[in-house]
């Protein structure tokens, strides 16, 4: 996942998974209050610390939970690995062990970071899960793995993998305005810019922005040169 926000999302999620199901097995024996939650990311860790002490600014229902005692950000299962070393060992534990956990690493994309370790030491054991939280861009092994699936290769530094985890994908994350947003957020300026470039996104929604973007220009009597890519 991303370090900053996506990451603080699915820690809130996930603890609100874990209370309400206390007692309830998760896999293999092991009950959902004692699975542990696993951060590796240094920068994610941060940025987490950071979101902990603006609990002054948390919504209505994140301070709700904190006068229940419970800690949104802040679990008992919740365990940070900042540590290369440590990290090291416990992509090696969790890989020879198979042990039920939930991993959440960097980079976003599997284009780099920590969650390239973790996906070298473990594609190849059908116990394990790829779970994606949102868009992977083309060309990026996100989306290899994303489109290769379970039986799939996909190449992590220079080397193929055969994909024998379970990969699967889940929407609603995304932090970014959609069409419509982006739509609004240029005609709702009072001066349109003079050019727009569209840099982010699969070549064919990029194109139908640009060309819905010039539409608008037209109708609103505004020159603009709208580019696709760099």
């Amino acid at each position: 996942a991303f370090s900053i926000g996506r990451t603080q999302e699915l820690l809130y999620e996930l603890e609100d998974l874990i209370h309400e199901n206390q007692g309830k097995e998760a896999a293999g024996g092991l009950h959902w209050n004692d699975l542990p939650v696993i951060l590796d990311s240094p920068l994610a860790g941060r940025f987490t610390k950071t979101y902990r002490g603006l609990r002054a600014h948390w919504d209505e229902q994140a301070l709700e939970r904190v006068a229940q005692g419970r800690g949104p950000l802040a679990f008992e299962q919740l365990f940070t690995v900042d540590d290369h070393e440590v990290h090291q060992r416990m992509v090696a534990h969790l890989a020879g062990t198979g042990r039920p956990a939930v991993v959440i690493a960097a980079s976003g994309m599997c284009a780099g970071g920590r969650i390239v370790n973790y996906l070298k030491a473990m594609l190849g054991d059908p116990r394990h899960n790829v779970l994606f939280v949102g868009y992977q861009a083309a060309g990026t092994p996100g989306r290899e793995l994303q489109t290769q699936g379970q039986g799939g290769q996909v190449e992590l530094d220079g080397e193929i993998h055969e994909i024998k985890g379970g990969v699967d994908t889940i929407g609603g994350y995304s932090a970014h305005a959609d069409r419509n947003g982006l739509i609004d957020f240029v005609t709702g300026m009072t001066r349109w810019p003079r050019e727009i470039r569209l840099v982010h996104g699969d070549d064919q929604a990029k194109q139908a922005l640009a060309t819905e973007l010039g539409r608008r220009y037209q109708d609103g009597a505004q020159k603009g040169k709208i580019l696709t890519s760099l």
